[in-house]
């Protein structure tokens, strides 16, 4: 055992507390000598938010006002750094981050993450100052668990968002999992309504998605194809046979049998396209991520696609992870927006890569202004090694359609829907034989054309996309959506899903968006003082230069501020 002094939890004076030798004991609060502090003596105490302030705020175990379970909480006020506190400190030295990250979390409702912990046993760590803790520690790039623990005991930003409370890796881990649902969904639009509001964006309705592949957590050497997998099947039978009793051998034989399933769903997804089977792989440890190609070079994995919605400040109002599709998730994503924004969007600016009827048939559904090339910008035919669908241009009125070498196509036959195609009508000419451009156009005798039912919302589309102001205006998704991944990846090292499993990759794909998003609110914020405070202290100086001249005599002032004063 040995004695130190630090700052009053209360008043900020030095009173000498009891620890032990080699630090405190989360189990064992510090033994404080008698402090008496009158309320006369108007003692700045400040109580962590959620939760009443006792007189002598000896205790680290309060109770929560709403809930009225106990829990382990922290006051950042209470820390010094040798005679100054942590928050001037803080202060001084211009990191104001912490101080944004904690007030947008005291404004959350916290009642639903406290009514998960049993009202007995030992106090849990505060919801408030656990989550603190983890998103900013992803703000900063932390995602391993021991790293956050030791992000709490070293960091001095972090010391204020948790009031300096020290959870171990495995306190973290639990927590997350306990919460899984609440950080997914409802505290994302929670917590993301705060910082609309907050940094003024809240009416914005014109929202630009994007979407990217990410490896999953599993090796990509380890790739099982329908062989390896009834093998494997085959091989954990004979296994549990042998050691029925052997719980081991029996969680062995339900993975292989789920990972069987899934690949032969996945077979039989790609027989009704009319996709070769051949070379569908799958992986054993991680059978919900879908083997794709990765962007920039990086062959194929087992991996996942998150996507998201953002809006003109760059700010997330919607995410959702699939396994293989950006386009699935698109309705969905649109619901969550108008749910944390209060109003429908109006503008949805998508790349090529969601030109899809589901796109086309979830904006139409909620009047959004459907902004989508077909190439790579609007106006640009889709590449194609012969001319694409797109470059015939349909005539309604004579239900035709004229090639680019001028020549009409017309109506031959339609035909039903079958297992591996849609319902169509075909349309053709005779006029190929001796057409110049026929090496560019087909590599058959004629060239035919299909038309589906969603083709008229298709042609619709294009003809607004060659608009020469909508050019202008779906320029402006690349700086609203794509820096968002580029920070993602770069900032918050996003280049891997850590956890296993489409649930546990979720929850991480929705703390490093909850954390995103707060770094984006400091952003704001910060932008915002630097245009408007130079003026306003400007103002101040020279009201305080009257005072100094005039006296305190009451004048008109000269000087009327351009902005309001903060």
């Amino acid at each position: 055992m040995g004695s130190r002094f630090r700052g009053c939890r209360e008043c900020g004076r030095f009173i000498k507390i009891v620890s032990l030798l080699h630090g405190d004991n989360d189990d064992e609060p510090d033994q404080e000598e008698d402090h008496q502090e009158s309320a006369a003596s108007g003692c700045p105490a400040r109580a962590v938010r959620g939760f009443p302030a006792d007189e002598k705020n000896k205790a680290k175990v309060q109770t929560a006002v709403g809930s009225g379970r106990r829990f382990v909480t922290g006051n950042p006020r209470s820390i010094f750094l040798g005679a100054v506190r942590l928050e001037d400190h803080l202060k001084q030295v211009g990191q104001t981050a912490a101080f944004t990250v904690a007030n947008l979390l005291d404004e959350q409702d916290w009642q639903p993450f406290e009514a998960r912990y049993a009202s007995t046993g030992r106090a849990p760590y505060a919801p408030r100052l656990m989550l603190g803790l983890i998103l900013y520690g992803v703000m900063q790039g932390v995602h391993s668990l021991r790293e956050l623990e030791r992000l709490a005991r070293l960091d001095l930003g972090c010391m204020w968002v948790t009031g300096g409370i020290a959870p171990d890796h495995a306190n973290i881990g639990r927590f997350i999992v306990l919460h899984e649902n609440s950080l997914t969904q409802n505290f994302f639009e929670s917590l993301t309504r705060s910082i609309l509001k907050k940094s003024g964006t809240h009416s914005s309705t014109r929202l630009a998605g994007d979407g990217t592949v990410i490896e999953a957590a599993c090796s990509h050497y380890k790739l099982l194809r329908e062989e390896a997998v009834k093998a494997r099947v085959e091989a954990a039978g004979k296994a549990l046979a042998q050691a029925p009793t052997d719980r081991a051998a029996q969680q062995e034989l339900e993975d292989s049998k789920r990972c069987l399933v899934v690949l032969e769903a996945r077979q039989q997804a790609r027989k009704r396209s009319g996709r070769s089977t051949e070379s569908l792989s799958i992986s054993g440890s991680e059978t919900e991520a879908m083997v794709q190609r990765l962007k920039r070079g990086k062959g194929m994995a087992a991996s996942y696609k998150p996507s998201v919605l953002a809006n003109e400040d760059r700010i997330i109002t919607a995410l959702a992870v699939d396994p293989s599709s950006e386009t699935k998730v698109v309705a969905a994503m649109l619901d969550q927006s108008a749910r944390v924004v209060g109003a429908p969007a109006k503008e949805l600016l998508l790349d090529a890569g969601y030109f899809d009827d589901g796109v086309i048939a979830a904006a139409l559904e909620r009047e959004v202004s459907l902004l989508c090339p077909e190439g790579k910008a609007p106006g640009i035919v889709k590449n194609s090694k012969v001319f694409h669908k797109s470059s015939f241009q349909y005539d309604s009125a004579a239900d035709t359609y004229r090639c680019p070498a001028g020549q009409m196509l017309i109506f031959l036959k339609s035909a039903d829907a079958t297992q591996t195609k849609r319902a169509h009508r075909l349309y053709g000419t005779d006029a190929c034989g001796n057409c110049p451009l026929r090496p560019q156009c087909t590599k058959s005798a004629k060239r035919r054309i299909q038309r589906h039912p969603e083709d008229t919302e298709r042609d619709a589309l294009r003809l607004v996309m060659q608009q020469p102001q909508v050019a202008d205006i779906f320029r402006q998704r690349k700086a609203m959506v794509e820096p968002v991944f580029s920070h993602l990846l770069g900032q918050q090292g996003l280049s891997r899903f850590r956890r296993k499993g489409l649930c546990a990759v979720r929850r991480e794909f929705a703390l490093h968006v909850l954390a995103y998003n707060l770094s984006r609110a400091v952003a704001l914020m910060r932008a915002f003082f630097a245009r408007f405070l130079p003026a306003t202290l400007k103002v101040s100086r020279a009201r305080s230069l009257i005072r100094r001249i005039f006296g305190d005599h009451p004048i008109q002032s000269p000087f009327q501020p351009s902005v309001p004063l903060l």
